[in-house]
């Protein structure tokens, strides 16, 4: 076990935990590599910008809160990078090495700086509403953006598998009441401080989109804009995802010592 316990020192319990440099590498490489397979494993094609949706945000969102901004930034910037690289999106690796970077940076400074300094009724309150505005925004955008003829694919130009299914729109309304109910009851009943990270995720997705909306609209002009649904989607889907993940897994790395 290793001795991580909260030093009063500048930046010592907030931007790293304190653990071997080798374990900090390697879990940053083993976050990186996780967020690697979650981006490429499912993609939807956004053929207006040369962009897609994917799954990556929950990783970046994992590896923020369980182990903080270094690695939650390092993580995320080149775990998505190389999602990009490897399946022939170049135009944005350069974009997304900064852009996933800050968010995973921002969401672990939020979290790791705020989350216990706030008190439980408002914290219930925000988790009450954040839960249930997310779950709305992802019935919504589902139901107009992704209901119909849906296509996994995964590469701009010569796709290595390619999958296209019907999507029925009350699909989404199962899911957003599931998602919603949980994060509502995390947040609520099981952990008020969690409340905290879902609106630090929150804020996190919000640089995401914009980042993307800028590097595109230099890029693309103004067919960036058929990219921000999508990308809103996948903060709504990994806030939703990587909350409950988190939650059982913040006990564990405590217990080990890892983190304060």
């Amino acid at each position: 076990m290793y001795n991580t316990e909260v030093k009063h020192m500048k930046g010592s319990s907030i931007f790293l935990p304190q653990m071997p440099k080798s374990l900090l590498i390697s879990i940053t490489a083993i976050m990186a590599a996780l967020i690697a397979v979650l981006t490429i494993s499912f993609q939807i094609a956004v053929p207006a910008t040369q962009g897609y949706f994917n799954l990556g945000e929950v990783g970046v969102y994992i590896s923020a809160l369980l182990f903080g901004p270094v690695i939650g930034g390092l993580a995320g910037g080149i775990g998505s990078m190389t999602a990009d690289l490897a399946t022939g999106y170049v135009i944005y690796a350069p974009g997304t090495l900064v852009i996933k970077g800050m968010e995973g940076f921002l969401v672990g400074y939020l979290s790791f700086a705020f989350r216990d300094r706030l008190a439980p009724k408002p914290l219930r309150y925000l988790g009450m509403g954040l839960g249930i505005g997310l779950a709305i925004c992802l019935a919504v955008i589902g139901v107009l953006r992704f209901s119909g003829e849906i296509e996994f694919i995964g590469g701009p130009e010569v796709p290595w598998w390619l999958i296209p299914f019907f999507l029925p729109s009350w699909v989404w309304f199962i899911l957003a009441g599931v998602l919603g109910s949980m994060t509502v009851f995390i947040t609520v009943r099981y952990e008020p401080k969690a409340a905290w990270n879902v609106f630090a995720m929150l804020l996190g997705g919000i640089v995401m989109i914009s980042g993307y909306f800028l590097y595109e609209l230099m890029i693309f002009g103004t067919a960036a804009i058929a990219e921000l649904p999508v990308n809103f989607m996948q903060v709504i889907i990994g806030i939703m995802v990587a909350l409950p993940i988190t939650e059982r897994l913040l006990p564990t790395l405590k217990n080990l010592g890892w983190i304060s």
